[in-house]
């Protein structure tokens, strides 16, 4: 029976992040910015990164899409033909140039709404996937609360201002890191231009993308421009360099490319992904009681990454017991370490022993199982003698 052994904390790492030198500073310094709110967030792990008026609730024109965008992939059925009605048609803003009783596939209009920030594409979706305005309009405001963006509400599938729809570039950040894990998503606003095709008439054009970052910005590919009179300026940006993935937003901008240009140049150079931890690292070494061997590593089969700039501290804590006592399986976690930075949400990572550890037979053991082993054989051996005289 395993023996209960009471459970160990220990602080293995505090914060090796490259020290700042005096080069440093201005590097680390951010941007300054023309835009009113921003933000600026790691994808993979959301991140916050920066932030300037980031919850503030504020008109969020045409990136309302990237929300549009998301319902429509999620429900699928891209290869479905939609008829533009004439409620589509009519939409104003901003436009694909699509007509009533014109024929399109679902993802045609789904890229012609987010290279074009066509309204009258995300008015066809919406009647296409909802039957209705308003119960597509319904499930955004669903969908939002789900991702956790709590200061956003819509009225409408593409932007346009009115009373009651508004967001903060946090949520904006939160939605759009949703909607990259889309590979469709990613496939289109990753995109320069596209061919979309009516199908009705058997017309095809190809469209190009608003986004000017694509056109130029190291790593660029996303996400989605807006502007209105109540706006202002706004766009949302994404760039991926050495397979690490910034969103960048902007709203309210006298400089929006500048400005998102700005922001993501600074994230690059100012902040590393750091693996804190490594799967297959050892995190602690403990004792063995009772096992062939007197210690054994305890190692994460996981990756713990974290943003940090130069000098930033970190530490990882170990909780395990004090001792182990074996068998010990290699497979079976016997601690846990939980890796705290400042300002960033904590990651928690089981530890296993290293390889599997047998329990070592002591010499008492070993001659109980002798003597049971004689004493067994000595009852057949009787056994066997009485089946033989009757």
């Amino acid at each position: 029976m395993r023996a209960r052994a009471l459970a160990g904390t220990l602080l293995v790492m505090v914060g090796i992040a490259a020290p700042v030198h005096a080069a440093d500073v201005s590097r680390n310094a951010p941007p300054m910015l023309s835009a009113r709110a921003a933000i600026l967030m790691d994808a993979q792990n959301g991140t916050l990164l920066y932030e300037k008026n980031a919850f503030r609730q504020v008109d969020p024109a045409s990136t309302t899409k990237i929300m549009t965008a998301i319902l429509v992939i999620e429900h699928g059925g891209l290869n479905q033909i939609v008829t533009v009605s004439r409620r589509a048609d009519g939409t104003s803003g901003s436009s694909l140039h699509i007509h009533h009783g014109q024929q399109y596939t679902r993802l045609d209009l789904l890229r012609g709404m987010l290279l074009r920030s066509g309204n009258d594409a995300s008015v066809a979706l919406a009647e296409s996937e909802a039957g209705s305005i308003t119960r597509f309009v319904a499930e955004m405001n669903v969908k939002a609360q789900q991702l956790g963006a709590f200061n956003t509400a819509y009225e409408n599938t593409h932007g346009l201002t009115r009373p009651g729809h508004y967001t903060s570039a946090y949520d904006l950040a939160l939605i759009t890191r949703a909607a990259l894990r889309l590979a469709v998503f990613q496939e289109i606003v990753r995109s320069q231009e596209l061919e979309i095709r009516e199908l009705h008439h058997r017309s095809a054009r190809t469209i190009s993308n608003t986004n000017q970052l694509l056109y130029g910005f190291a790593g660029a590919d996303g996400v989605k421009t807006g502007t209105t009179a109540a706006a202002g300026k706004c766009v949302v940006a994404s760039a991926t360099r050495d397979g690490r993935q910034l969103i960048a937003v902007i709203l309210n901008s006298q400089h929006r490319w500048q400005d998102a240009q700005d922001l993501l140049n600074w994230g690059f150079v100012a902040w590393n992904r750091v693996n804190v931890l490594k799967s297959g690292q050892t995190v602690a070494i403990r004792p063995v009681q009772r096992g062939v061997q007197a210690e054994i590593a305890l190692v994460s089969h996981q990756t713990a990454s974290f943003d940090l700039m130069p000098g930033d501290p970190y530490a990882v804590l170990v909780v395990a017991p004090v001792a182990l006592r074996a068998p010990l399986v290699s497979s079976r976690a016997v601690g846990m370490a939980t890796v705290a930075v400042g300002g960033q949400p904590v990651q928690r990572v089981a530890l296993f022993p290293a390889h599997s550890v047998r329990a070592r037979h002591s010499p008492q053991t070993f001659w109980h199982w002798i003597r049971n082993r004689l004493v067994n054989r000595g009852n057949w051996d009787d056994h066997s003698a009485t089946i033989a005289s009757g």
